[in-house]
């Protein structure tokens, strides 16, 4: 049966134009199909199909007892390359059997009751790019009534929103890992939002430290609960709320009345400021170690005699101990979560580029996903900031500085392609170090690099190395010349700073430039500064106001050559 047979465009009147879909519509050999042909076609059939092939949002009509098909140019990319087009024309059951338990049904209760459906971000898989896939609708099915007012057929509307379920799926994905982290960290976490500050995160660890349950707390603002803290401690949450500047504090005395008796005790507390999806704080995230054995421990030591030193070194070694629990969890937290919370932004960005037109119910999802992801992304980077100040003094080991940078700059790749920057480097040198403060102090340096670029000219960034003779040693007293030191500069094009400002830069929480114009703590450079104290090296900044900057780092090649190792 031939069904390509050319029909007089008189006859399609009322379907002129219509893309692609529409010439195939003319062209079509209906005589042949169960609807005869178009001249007989009832008036309601012809208006619903004009509707259908003039618009540019995907639609699709199932026609007749036999749910015949019709569909536009916008639902046909839907199809896929190789798939089920052409279905025009074609029997419903036919075109759809992979997914006709589900959908015939449907059809069959909108036919006869004149009720519609609709569905939102339903998973409908069917065959398509030569495989069974799994994809994602929102679609309706409406009744439509031929001219005796009988229901005739369906109108569906629909979109595809696979790509936006995968992206929520992603961003819903790393809240509830983040949020596991949270309920298993042996430290107390309690998240305070807003100026009555309302408990919105808390895990038991917290409740524990002051004999509360997690629902005793959840909901509710704070010092209406433990009244007898707020003296000490809501001065210091409205100073980081209010400057978006973290604090810590170590060995701070707090007390709690539970069930009518007083608890004591000593926390070493981390206080980072909790934002939004704009960016602005919204209030305050803290962080508890309890060390109330460890300082009471230390107390009492103190009022000794000599002879007790032992016992308070000890018990110094336990406080260390628990600062780097607390440190290694924020670090463990911080850095598996940071990169797949980046990609889901930049995921949902490509999305929103790619989907184009976008219904306003669309882009309420789109900046949902967007404001969340950016929000839990800030905050990480703070939480991040913190763990880095922590020490590796049994991991040192010879470490070779051209494996360091080459993973960073894999690990920044992304950010590199989309700043078109580029980052050259020549053979490092191997020295005794701790890997991942060596990470941390390049990673430092090249992400200052790529954030503070120019915008006339696209980011470059070079580091070179060259060992210090004797001669050269002499220029910097602060080192050792009995040791080996290399020179590794790193360089940068982009918007420099004056030099008055050399050594200001490397203080903690200092910045040569607003947070609206480049984000950051301000903790990078210093950071960058203790690691090579930590090292028995130094580091300084050389530059010109929009000429770029260099930053030199003077290493020594071995630790062992120091009579005192202690600093790592």
């Amino acid at each position: 049966m031939d069904l390509r047979k050319p029909t007089n465009d008189e006859t399609f009147h009322f379907i002129q134009g219509g893309g692609e879909m529409g010439a195939l519509t003319r062209s079509f050999n209906w005589a042949e199909t169960p609807l005869g042909p178009p001249d007989q076609w009832e008036q309601s059939l012809r208006t619903t199909l004009g509707i259908v092939l003039h618009s540019a949002f995907p639609m699709f009509l199932f026609w007749g007892d036999d749910l015949i098909c019709f569909y536009n140019d916008a639902f046909r990319p839907s199809l896929g390359a190789d798939g089920k087009h052409p279905a025009l024309g074609k029997k419903g059951r036919d075109v759809w059997p992979e997914i006709w338990d589900f959908i015939g049904p449907l059809l069959q209760k909108v036919m006869t009751s004149g009720e519609p459906v609709w569905f939102q971000d339903q998973l409908v898989p069917f065959f398509r790019n030569g495989r069974i896939e799994d994809i994602y609708w929102t679609f309706s099915y409406s009744p439509v009534y031929d001219d005796r007012g009988r229901i005739n057929g369906v109108f569906v509307t629909c979109t595809e929103t696979t790509s936006k379920v995968l992206v929520f799926n992603q961003l819903h994905d790393s809240e509830r890992r983040f949020q596991n982290l949270v309920a298993d960290a042996t430290v107390g976490i309690i998240v305070l939002t807003g100026t009555d500050m309302i408990v919105e995160i808390v895990n038991d660890a917290y409740g524990q430290l002051i004999g509360r349950s997690r629902e005793d707390l959840l909901g509710k603002p704070l010092f209406s609960i433990i009244p007898e803290t707020e003296p000490h401690f809501r001065s210091i949450h409205e100073k980081v709320r209010t400057t978006g500047e973290p604090v810590f504090l170590s060995e701070q005395p707090y007390f709690v009345f539970v069930d009518g008796e007083k608890k004591e005790g000593f926390l070493n507390l981390v206080y980072q400021p909790y934002r939004g999806g704009d960016g602005s704080v919204q209030g305050v995230m803290t962080l508890c170690q309890d060390v109330t054995p460890q300082v009471i421990a230390k107390l009492k030591m103190e009022e000794t005699v000599d002879g007790r030193t032992r016992e308070l070194a000890t018990a110094n070694r336990h406080l260390q101990r628990s600062n780097a629990e607390l440190a290694q969890f924020a670090y463990i937290a911080s850095h598996d979560l940071q990169e797949p919370v980046r990609k889901v932004a930049t995921f949902t960005q490509m999305l929103e580029a790619d989907l184009g037109e976008t219904t306003e119910r669309q882009r309420h999802y789109l900046a949902k996903i967007k404001n969340a992801s950016s929000r839990m992304l800030l905050l990480i980077r703070d939480v991040l900031a913190f763990s880095q100040l922590s020490r590796d003094s049994d991991l040192v080991r010879y470490t070779d500085l051209g494996v360091i940078i080459e993973n960073i700059v894999d690990d920044l790749e992304l950010l590199i392609e989309q700043k078109y920057a580029t980052v050259t480097y020549g053979k490092l040198p191997v020295v005794e170090a701790a890997p991942l403060q060596m990470s941390q102090l390049f990673g430092n340096l090249i992400s200052n690099a790529l954030k503070f670029t120019r915008v006339d000219c696209d980011p470059e960034i070079s580091i070179s190395v060259q060992a210090l003779g004797q001669d050269a040693l002499s220029a910097y007293p602060m080192l050792d010349n009995r040791c080996t030191y290399y020179h590794i500069q790193v360089s940068d094009n982009g918007i420099g700073f004056d030099q008055h400002y050399a050594e200001q830069i490397f203080e903690i929480f200092q910045r040569l430039h607003g947070k609206k114009e480049f984000e950051g703590t301000g903790i990078g450079l210093a950071m960058c500064k203790k690691i090579l104290q930590n090292h028995h090296g130094h580091i300084y900044a050389t530059s010109e106001e929009g000429q770029g900057a260099t930053f030199h780092i003077l290493i020594p090649e071995n630790q062992s050559c120091f009579a005192d190792s202690s600093t790592l």
